[in-house]
């Protein structure tokens, strides 16, 4: 494991009370509490009967302060912690769970050891500073998940399974380093600041990170490590970006159209890539499914050539976990052979 370790001893306090006079009407997600003697977080409930204490500090009448919050888990201390940090010393409060935990920033060198594969919290540990962890989890699931589908189904060489490690571990590693830098900042900057990684905007945490694997083309890889999901690119190991379009009279997303295959998208003059698309993917026993744009796919608001950077004459290759795996900018005369190639090698086949 590498990263940062364990620095808190730390207790998330499950209550009831009736706080609605110290919200004022306001509704809001997380509150962090900076007071002389405690700090932490809340969260509440909709209608602010309800909430949670996370305590990582505290300091005591002597002025020591502690990171050892779980060694007193009494419900006395805790009624306590929750007043203290509510700033209401006579609120009634019922102290229903108390959970201990380790406020720790760690995340593993790999991800497989031969047939064993690991995700989630066996392989990135966070803070919830951010709350990053459980989405990385599924991500981690979701990038496994089709691989290991196809490799079993044999539609992918066992190679593709390589590509697991390579595209989640670094995902895992940047993602636990941005809730570690949120953590030193909002919470505890006696961690120190040096080092830090420079805040990513949360979006870009979970939904624009970069894939770079044996599965993904590296044809014009820029060296970006991630990017703004709302301004997206469609270069090879992004997501493919959504736009409304229309199949058959129905108003859909591009994201509906991957998930549970291999998909083309091609440009309107792209028809040569539609057709080597059918063909390569029947070459290699699986169906891969075409479309052109202004034929079998409509753009709502336009400009969706240019969104995908295919122009009229290329065409997009995306992967069933949505990402992009190849991209051509133009029209080939050896468009079989191209896009036969770009799969073959997103499924270790080539």
């Amino acid at each position: 494991m590498l990263g940062h370790g364990s620095f808190s001893d730390s207790i998330t306090i499950y209550f009831r009370a009736d706080v609605r006079e110290l919200m004022g009407g306001r509704n809001l997600s997380v509150i962090y509490v900076f007071g002389p003697r405690l700090q932490g977080f809340f969260r509440f409930s909709i209608d602010l009967r309800v909430g949670f204490l996370v305590v990582n500090s505290t300091v005591d009448d002597a002025g020591n302060r502690s990171v050892q919050i779980g060694v007193d888990m009494s419900t006395e201390t805790c009624i306590r912690y929750v007043r203290e940090a509510l700033g209401d010393p006579d609120i009634d409060v019922e102290i229903e769970n108390v959970q201990r935990w380790s406020a720790s920033a760690e995340y593993a060198e790999r991800l497989r050891y031969g047939r064993v594969f690991l995700a989630g919290d066996a392989v990135h540990v966070m803070p919830p500073t951010g709350g990053f962890g459980g989405n990385c989890g599924v991500q981690d699931a979701y990038d496994l998940a089709w691989k290991l589908a196809y490799v079993l189904a044999g539609h992918a060489g066992e190679g593709l399974l390589t590509s697991y490690d390579a595209e989640r571990q670094p995902v895992g590693a940047f993602t636990t380093e941005q809730a570690y830098t949120r953590y030193v900042l909002r919470l505890d900057p006696s961690l120190g600041k040096d080092d830090l990684m420079p805040i990513v905007e949360e979006a870009t945490v979970e939904l624009g990170y970069r894939y770079r694997s044996e599965a993904v083309a590296s044809t014009g890889d820029d060296g970006a490590l991630w990017e703004d999901p709302r301004a997206p690119t469609a270069r090879p190991g992004f997501r493919a970006p959504h736009a409304r379009i229309e199949i058959d009279g129905v108003e859909k997303s591009t994201i509906d159209l991957f998930g549970r295959r291999f998909v083309v998208l091609a440009g309107s003059e792209g028809e040569s890539w539609c057709a080597a698309a059918r063909e390569a993917g029947a070459s290699l026993g699986l169906t891969v499914d075409a479309f052109r744009i202004g034929a079998d796919v409509i753009a709502r608001d336009g400009g969706l050539e240019e969104l995908l950077g295919t122009g009229s004459g290329g065409a997009l290759l995306v992967r069933p976990d949505g990402f992009v795996a190849w991209r051509s900018a133009r029209s080939s005369t050896e468009a079989r052979d191209q896009l036969g190639q770009a799969l073959a090698s997103a499924l270790a086949r080539a």
